[in-house]
């Protein structure tokens, strides 16, 4: 295997080593007692949440479905990137429409609403590219429903929210070395600890490189994170930070494999087979700096205050290839090459005060504040129409055909760019009515204007409205509770329709009813919830007209249900489970669309520890997902019902040291990655990685 680590790189992970090496070695001097084998390694989170309502309420207080992907379940599942940690997330949906372009949905709607450390950050494309690592965070928390209370865009989908890794008080270290399958190499390291007596900082970085399954593709990652707290006073917390995420690909797709041929009987290649030439590349880089403040304003009220600064440059080289093959021949793809560079920009500042109330004899919480978000996107294609290039011949999928080689980019250019401006007010209040009987409420007040142009079409527009939000919570015991919540839903929208101007907003209203249970030791819980949610006018592509993408506005709906279990059921067993079951997605008519979801989703993933072997932890998981199809092209493509296992083991050799294999897709199932287009690839067959891991 061969492993081209950089010299910045190793230098910062031989540091945090170093570092924990000379910390390990003043421990031993001080105790010469065995120290026992951790065991205590919770998936889920029991703790306060700000994702649903910035009130910071515990999960049976908030009245939505919330799922937390903790570390030690990212860890144990070795799921090193967001889309790792999402398809191991109940209810959610990753759609790998190209191996570097990727849709998240749930609940039959796209997930366009993210935010780091509960502050939202706008998405305004609903498509994620590149790959982004999941290092620098500690938790991934994942509200179900619309959340217009505290994100601008409220698709009635889920909130996803990325909770970054902060500083620790006591000194901490960790190095982990990971090799897989296809010259896989993966290195972690992570310092964390007090840097004078009031301030603490903390230093992640990772190396994560080699090959694919897929033919001619590699990448190569690169992360960097830091952060630092500073108590300015009794009452006041500063925190700066800044990440950095580079994700560089060879053999990049554009586009994916044609899903039947000519006769309209369905293709079937070798699972490795890719579109792309071996001149095709993908950069994405990613920075990301933010800083806040923390100010007690007396014993029941603080002000916080967040700004952030993200920045996305993209550049890339790629071959698109579309139409369909001959099935006796293979002839008959076509495929053109183009360039495409994208940068793209966003300030975000968000300002609120939060405190308690007396009154009638009880407290009540009351949270106000003011977001503003600035978002200037630029993209710029190069291709070549006018030469164009032939049929690809049969030897496509080697890469090899005469038409897939290097090509002229700057023929001919055009690009589209957007400048998106948000301003909002919001409030939410919670009122205890009872000792176990709340109400929560609030709105958000919202005003987005857009200039830009999108291929040569203007696409502008200005648009202003309040989201008002509605929940009831009621405890019968401490550990049973019922829920209900009401949210309206105000999505803007950057798409083109058939009149060539922008589609305007999607509205509509999301409305769940729950139940959860929390068990006794509260490492634990369960839930139950029935969700109802519609959209008017949301925007689904149509067609391409004269080189710009032209959407329709579409009307439907979605109705389900949610069963969730998380925890440390018991002493040895963890659980993350969840079964999702839409009764249907349909539009105004009746008509079932969206078919490239499924309706019934299982996912179960487990830890178990032995009483008798300490060291040893085992685990699986198990996701099941029934029958999917498009409809879209000439022929209908459908795949069947399927399920994936992954497994692990870890054994802890002493405090310090523990060993890990995982191996993932163990019964090497073969299925696409995604029907959401007409086009598709294999998703990973079965796959081996091994780590060690130092920890102090």
């Amino acid at each position: 295997m061969r492993y081209l680590f950089s010299k910045t790189t190793l230098g910062v992970l031989a540091t945090l080593t170093l570092s924990g090496a000379i910390a390990d070695e003043a421990s031993n001097k001080t105790d010469n007692e065995e120290t026992s084998v951790e065991r205590i390694r919770v998936y889920g989170e029991q703790g306060l949440s700000n994702s649903a309502t910035r009130l910071g309420l515990s999960m049976a207080d908030t009245p939505q479905t919330v799922t937390v992907v903790s570390r030690p379940h990212i860890e144990d599942f070795s799921l090193t990137s967001i889309n790792d940690v999402l398809a191991f997330t109940p209810g959610v949906t990753v759609e790998n429409i190209e191996t570097d372009r990727t849709y998240y949905t749930a609940r039959g709607f796209d997930i366009v609403n993210f935010q780091f450390d509960s502050v939202g950050v706008p998405f305004s494309s609903g498509l994620a590219d590149g790959h982004q690592d999941s290092a620098i965070f500690e938790q991934v928390e994942v509200v179900k429903g619309a959340a217009g209370l505290i994100t601008g865009l409220a698709n009635p989908s889920a909130t996803v929210n990325y909770i970054r890794k902060r500083p620790t008080q006591d000194t901490s270290a960790s190095v982990a070395l990971s090799l897989g399958e296809n010259a896989r190499g993966r290195l972690e390291g992570d310092l964390s600890g007090e840097i004078t007596d009031s301030v603490r900082g903390r230093l992640v970085a990772v190396k994560d490189q080699g090959d694919s399954y897929l033919d001619r593709y590699s990448d190569d990652n690169n992360v960097f994170y830091g952060i630092v707290e500073a108590d300015l006073s009794d009452s006041t917390l500063l925190t700066v930070g800044h990440s950095y995420n580079a994700n560089n690909v060879k053999g990049s797709m554009s586009g994916a494999l044609p899903l039947h041929y000519t006769d309209g009987s369905m293709t079937d290649y070798p699972v490795s087979t890719n579109t792309a030439t071996d001149w095709a590349f993908r950069d994405t880089d990613r920075n990301s700096t933010f800083i806040e403040l923390k100010q007690g304003l007396s014993k029941n009220w603080s002000l916080n205050a967040q700004y952030s600064r993200n920045k996305i440059a993209m550049e890339s080289e790629l071959f698109y290839t579309y139409e369909l093959p001959d099935k006796d021949t293979e002839i008959g793809l076509l495929g053109y090459a183009y360039g495409y560079n994208m940068d793209e920009k966003q300030d975000i500042a968000d300002v609120f005060v939060s405190g308690a109330i007396d009154a009638f004899g009880r407290k009540h919480e009351l949270i106000v504040g003011y977001n503003y978000a600035q978002i200037d996107l630029f993209g710029l294609s190069l291709y070549n129409y006018t030469d164009g290039y032939p049929v690809l011949g049969a030897n496509w999928a080697d890469g090899s055909s005469a038409a897939m080689e290097f090509p002229d980019f700057d023929v001919f250019s055009t690009g589209h760019k957007d400048e998106q401006e948000h301003n909002s007010v919001y409030f939410a209040t919670r009122l205890n009515v009872l000792d176990n009987f709340s109400i929560l409420f609030g709105a958000r007040h919202m005003k987005i204007t857009q200039e830009g142009y999108n291929y040569g079409v203007v696409n502008e527009s200005e648009t202003e409205e309040t989201v008002p939000y509605a929940g009831l919570v009621y405890h019968f015991s401490d550990n049973i509770s019922a829920y209900g919540s009401y949210s309206e839903v105000f999505t803007p929208q950057n798409f083109i329709g058939r009149d060539y101007k922008s589609i305007g907003v999607a509205q509509g209203s999301n409305t769940e009813l729950g139940v959860k249970y929390a068990f006794d030791d509260k490492l634990s819980s369960a839930s139950f919830a029935m969700f109802r949610s519609e959209l008017d006018n949301l925007a689904e592509f149509g067609e391409v007209i004269d080189g710009v993408n032209i959407y329709d506005g579409v009307t439907y709906d979605t109705e389900g249900l949610e069963l969730e279990l998380i925890g440390a059921v018991t002493n040895n067993l963890n659980v993350s489970a969840g079964a999702t079951y839409l009764f249907h997605i349909e539009d105004d008519n009746g008509t079932a669309i969206r078919t490239y979801i499924p309706l019934k989703t299982v996912k179960v993933a487990t830890s178990y520890y032995f009483d008798y072997i300490p060291a040893l932890s085992v685990g699986a998981s198990y996701r099941w997902q029934d029958d999917i199809y498009n409809a879209a092209g000439a022929v209908r493509v459908d795949q069947k019902a399927y399920s994936t296992v992954d497994a692990f083991a870890r054994y802890q050799l002493n405090s310090n040291i523990d060993l890990a294999l995982n191996v993932s897709n163990l019964l090497d199932k073969k299925y696409l990655t995604s029907l959401y287009w007409t086009q598709s690839y294999y998703a990973a067959p079965r796959q081996v990685q091994a780590t060690i891991a130092w920890r102090y």
